[in-house]
């Protein structure tokens, strides 16, 4: 019995421990956690801008061409659940891609927002309000539309902020936890709970003033909670995430549980049998305390060999305890390296094209827009490679996602090509080029007309063939200057991939052709996938 009390003790030393790097980590998670929230629904917002920059940009509202621009703006958001109006500094309504145009000429409702572009003559976004027209809480997002220095129009793009569901519902938590998104008046933007590991919104919290403790729903469960808030620098809105401190604790108990029923065991047969097999029991007894010492100083602990059940079965806990540990600490070391070796590549070019964006620009104000766009294309190629486990993605999902702002599900863009998979540098190359090439051609080229098109085909064999070819636009002049845009459709692209690009500036439309070799482009074979088989 002497040396069982010391074991156990020792034992529930260990378990305290636990309980409290349990606790740690809970709150790191939840913190970070936040921020992936919050985070997610920047990225959200930063694609509207995008869309409504390039809307705002059209050439239709140069020269008041409401209808066309109209046309122009339902088909560049058609099957994004997003609605755009125009208003003018008197608040008046002059186009609407709900209704027909033109719009009945009502007042637009959230004059604070549009007073605040007009008087700042920056890109703003809204709190949350209820359209009745839509029967939804929406948000907005007010680009100025500028001719010369005076704001003649506000863009506005409007979404529902149950569009936020399909944003965050990929977010694997365990059960019972809880996010809730507040605007900067304190308005409830979106809510949701974990349900069968996924983020599911909850349409009934309150809101006005509304709280995490009621986005969880049990009050019994709400009196410790787990929580961290993270504030958006681009919305001003609060993302909260909670887990109630119940639900981190419930392996502890357990362990507790487990620990004082072996203990009871263990104690019981000791008294019974103490005198019969003291020393039968003293050798086990020493290693089960020696297995518990190993785990305490995060050393690797076996199952100790012994026909008393009891101890047996504590040694058996207490190994199982120790090979989750050192597992994961194992991913955890892993999955930091991963993010450490990502990250320091991320950074690494986004260096080179702040440098390069800085050289070619002409003011900082160029300079910005452009390591703006250059980053919004960035994120959005990271996100599709991040889907794939940042292992590859298709051509074909790439142009769809640089594209989506630009109209690719009309008749304006069309795609053609097999089912190539691109390696992440690759990716992240070929789209920043056509994402460049898509800005262009909605500036000055075939997308910057309604009947103008955009032809994009490709194939593979030893080399990857890219073709972009524009028809039905402006007659094309070669520029007078090469910029940024050059720099990365040309040169960048070429010497990233190992190939080679050409730029033809014919009259009848922009034809850019890249062929880089396939070994570049494509991802690498898994050399422990060949080993394995």
């Amino acid at each position: 019995m002497t040396v069982l009390i010391p074991a156990l003790l020792f034992s529930a030393f260990l378990i305290l421990q636990f309980s409290q790097q349990q606790q740690e980590i809970a709150a790191a998670q939840v913190n970070d956690t936040a921020e992936i929230v919050s985070n997610a629904i920047d990225r959200e917002i930063y694609g509207l801008l995008t869309a409504g920059r390039v809307l705002a940009a059209s050439p239709t509202l140069r020269t008041d061409r409401l209808e066309q621009f109209n046309e122009r703006s339902i088909a560049a958001l058609v099957g994004t659940r997003t609605e755009a109006e125009l208003v003018d500094p008197s608040m008046r309504v002059l186009v609407a891609t709900r209704p027909d145009y033109p719009p009945p000429g009502t007042q637009f409702a959230d004059t604070e927002t549009i007073q605040r572009v007009i008087d700042t003559q920056r890109a703003s976004i809204s709190g949350v309000s209820f359209r009745d027209e839509r029967g939804q809480f929406v948000y907005h997002v007010a680009v100025p539309v500028k001719v010369g220095d005076a704001i003649r129009y506000v863009l506005v793009l409007s979404k529902a902020t149950t569009s936020f569901e399909a944003v965050i519902a990929d977010r694997n938590l365990p059960r019972e936890w809880s996010a809730i998104i507040q605007d900067a008046n304190g308005k409830r933007v979106f809510a949701a709970v974990t349900s069968e590991g996924r983020m599911r919104a909850r349409q009934s919290v309150s809101y006005d003033n509304p709280s995490i403790i009621e986005t969880i729903g049990d009050t019994r469960m709400s009196a410790d909670l787990i929580e961290a808030s993270t504030v958006s620098n681009l919305t001003g809105w609060t993302t909260t995430v909670a887990v109630p401190s119940a639900v981190i604790d419930r392996p502890v108990t357990r362990s507790w549980l487990l620990l004082l029923g072996a203990g009871a065991l263990l104690l019981a047969f000791s008294i019974a049998l103490g005198i019969t097999f003291g020393r039968r029991l003293a050798d086990p007894i020493l290693k089960l305390a020696e297995q518990a010492e190993r785990i305490g100083k995060g050393k690797p602990a076996t199952v100790i060999g012994t026909d008393i059940a009891e101890i047996g079965q504590v040694s058996k806990v207490l190994a199982q305890a120790s090979r989750e540990r050192r597992e994961a600490e194992e991913q955890n070391h892993f999955l930091m390296r991963e993010m450490s070796h990502r990250t320091k590549n991320q950074y690494a070019l986004i260096a080179a094209i702040a440098r390069r964006a800085a050289k070619e620009s002409a003011d900082t104000t160029e300079f910005l827009d452009t390591l703006s766009e250059a980053l919004n294309s960035l994120a959005r190629s990271a996100e599709l490679l991040a889907g794939g486990n940042w292992e590859s993605a298709t051509l074909s999902d790439l142009l769809k996602s640089q594209l989506k702002a630009f109209g690719v599900e009309t008749d304006q863009i069309v795609l053609a090509g097999e089912q190539v998979p691109l390696n992440p540098a690759a990716a992240q190359t070929i789209g920043l080029a056509l994402h460049e090439l898509a800005t262009n051609a909605a500036k000055y080229g075939a997308l910057s007309r309604p009947e103008g098109q955009v032809s994009i085909s490709w194939s593979i064999d030893e080399n990857l063939v890219l073709t972009w070819r524009e028809s039905g636009g402006p007659p094309v002049t070669p520029p007078s200057r090469s910029g940024f845009g050059t720099l990365v459709t040309q040169k960048m692209t070429a010497r990233g991939l190992g190939g080679n690009v050409d730029m033809d500036y014919a009259e009848t439309g922009v034809v850019w052709t890249l062929t880089a070799p396939a070994e570049a482009v494509t991802p690498r074979p898994d050399p422990s996938a060949d080993v394995s088989a």
